[in-house]
């Protein structure tokens, strides 16, 4: 996604003194005295000040071109609970031709948002002024595109903290077909002119999807150029794991990012391992194409589980992407129309900030009902403890209760709810009031990795195991709805798979197997035919380091099964895997022209299989 305009919500008023009356000419000189301390004043209060306040997680992105619109939507935003905003023209928005600068839309911008107490994030990004491209890497004009950084954090200081170098490089804002290399050297440059211009200024790396291999790969450039943590914090855009939470399960990726993260922090760049995490774009389309229907309802609810995941896993900004419509960009992403009306994720928004405060502090969390599927997140709220809650896409648990005098209301629109007769849905609720016996369990769980899929750190293999009672032992596969269960005569199971090539099957493996940093990996499939004629296919995976180009590789091993009936097993190696669920899966069979078969089981392992 595009967004390219940025601000920050501490400098306020202060920057503009006001005196009651005129002065003489004679008290000049007390007048300069007092400007100079209301400056003093004025500076300690900016984002780039010593003791500078971060804003709480509730942020918003924009595209390009609602940022036209920005002075329409900011005071909505701001009006809802929003404390910060991803918006900063592009290079040549500001310098229109060489040597020429015009710093009136960002001029505008950084002022709207002082005037509604918002705080920009900016993304520095663009080609230079004059050449055909629009979003390749600058590696040959560095120093130009230096200087467009320092004059930018120079003249924003007061008013901005936080720059992105890029958006989204390593996928659709990549028109060089630039390395991870280069985005290293990109962000290394502008970390340098950066803190030259003002050295309390905080500049992030930033990657579309969730790509931790990218930004690992990235570190270790740097590192490898003698620019090491050349950077002060990471930012994620995880659409396709956000997208997980129309299937049963889908949260558990999205709640190992941050650990994820931490990982690859800690063993790459342990000074910076404490680095701030930004998710600086998600959100949800409304969509009514067959196969995919998001209501505004479906949107809302995803809206509040993705906030209180992402603040419950550390990350310390979230901005839903995004604020309004723009005019010309896809529609339905908008928490408003294009036209400014609310949405439901509005409301959604404004009942949970209202809830769990500017600055919510998280508890811990709770594995609620039958075998602890039910999710719970505890936070200390501005009125006392409150829980959010939901159940798995499609599941209800009517063992979960909360009794007097615990209050429960629907986290998407906030009505009051009597009780939970029907049991605890995927809808999410909170639970105000919520009990000191449940509190101190919450609290118990905090520092404990989220409980739900399981745990499989000490397992050399894990599967998944269609037709069983519980199928995914590590292993889940996306789209499982679509994939009917076939149970044959001797008893054995598996799902029906059509086929071909438009029917790929994908998987993830649990995140608490292996790690990051592990390249080497044994798959096993299992198959039987139900048909004669061919029956074959190709496995895909996630690589370690894609270059910035494609993250997912085809290991170039074909299976084909024999004419028998019985089940058949085909083992690929692969060694340069990097297992991080970029667009929500680690592994994908893709039959090709193939009839339909059964898939029995699915095994990944860090080891041979006997």
């Amino acid at each position: 996604m595009l967004t390219q305009l940025v601000l920050p919500r501490a400098w306020l008023a202060a920057v503009r003194p006001r005196f009651g009356r005129q002065l003489r000419s004679a008290a000049l000189g007390l007048f300069s005295m007092m400007m100079v301390i209301a400056n003093m004043r004025a500076v300690a209060a900016t984002p780039s000040a010593a003791g500078y306040s971060p804003p709480g997680p509730w942020g918003v992105s924009s595209s390009s071109s609602a940022f036209k619109t920005h002075q329409q939507w900011f005071p909505k935003m701001a009006a809802a609970g929003i404390t910060s905003v991803r918006l900063f023209p592009e290079w040549r928005g500001i310098e229109t031709a060489t040597g020429v600068w015009n710093w009136s839309a960002s001029d505008l911008l950084v002022k709207s948002a002082a005037d509604n107490h918002l705080e920009i994030n900016a993304i520095l990004m663009g080609s230079p002024p004059g050449t055909k491209s629009v979003h390749a890497f600058p590696m040959q004009n560095l120093e130009d595109w230096s200087s467009y950084v320092s004059k930018s954090v120079e003249r924003y200081h007061r008013q901005i903290r936080d720059w992105e170098v890029w958006n989204e490089g390593n996928g659709g804002f990549n028109d060089g077909h630039n390395s991870t290399a280069d985005y290293a050297k990109l962000a290394a440059a502008t970390y340098t002119a950066a803190k030259q211009a003002d050295p309390q200024a905080q500049v992030g790396m930033t990657v579309a999807s969730f790509d931790p291999a990218y930004l690992d790969q990235a570190i270790l450039a740097m590192a490898k150029a003698g620019k090491a943590n050349h950077f002060d914090f990471l930012c994620v855009h995880p659409y396709e794991i956000a997208d997980g939470l129309a299937e049963a399960d889908g949260e558990i990726p999205f709640l190992w990012m941050g650990h994820s993260l931490r990982a690859v922090l800690k063993q790459n760049a342990p000074e910076r391992a404490d680095a701030p995490l930004w998710i600086t774009e998600i959100g949800a389309r409304l969509d009514k194409t067959p196969g995919r229907v998001v209501t505004e309802r479906d949107a809302a609810e995803a809206f509040v589980k993705l906030y209180v995941m992402g603040i419950a896993q550390g990350f310390a900004r979230i901005q839903w992407f995004e604020a309004q419509d723009g005019v010309g960009e896809d529609q339905g992403f908008g928490l408003l129309d294009a036209k400014g009306n609310e949405r439901a994720a509005y409301r959604a928004l404004q009942t949970l900030v209202g809830a769990l405060g500017e600055k919510p502090r998280y508890l811990g969390w709770l594995a609620l009902g039958q075998e602890g599927r039910g999710y719970g997140f505890a936070f200390e709220g501005p009125h006392g403890p409150v829980l959010v809650a939901w159940m798995p896409k499609g599941l209800t648990d009517k063992t979960v209760t909360f009794a007097a005098p615990m209050q429960i209301q629907t986290a998407a629109t906030g009505a009051e709810l009597a009780d939970l007769k029907g049991g605890l849905t995927d809808a999410p609720i909170l639970v105000n009031r919520l009990s000191a016996e449940l509190v101190q369990q919450a609290r118990a769980n905090e520092s404990k990795n989220f409980p739900w899929g399981g745990d499989f750190s000490a397992a050399k293999t894990v599967r998944y195991l269609p037709g069983q009672p519980h199928p995914c032992a590590g292993v889940f596969p996306t789209g499982r709805v679509a994939s009917p269960t076939v149970t044959f005569a001797d008893g054995s199971s598996g799902v029906l798979l059509p086929g071909d090539i438009g029917h790929p099957l994908s998987f993830y493996v649990h995140p608490s197997f292996a790690n990051l940093a592990h390249r080497d990996y044994y798959v096993r499939a299992t198959v039987r035919r139900i048909a004669q004629g061919n029956v074959g296919m190709n496995l895909l995976y996630e690589v370690a380091d894609s270059g910035g180009k494609n993250a997912y590789a085809n290991v170039g091993q074909w299976f084909g099964t024999t004419s028998d009936s019985a089940w058949q097993s085909y083992i690929w190696h692969v060694s340069d895997a990097c297992f991080a669920k970029m667009w929500g899966h680690d592994l994908t069979l893709r039959p090709e022209q193939s009839v339909p078969f059964v898939l029995g089981k699915l095994e990944v392992s860090t080891e041979k299989f006997k």
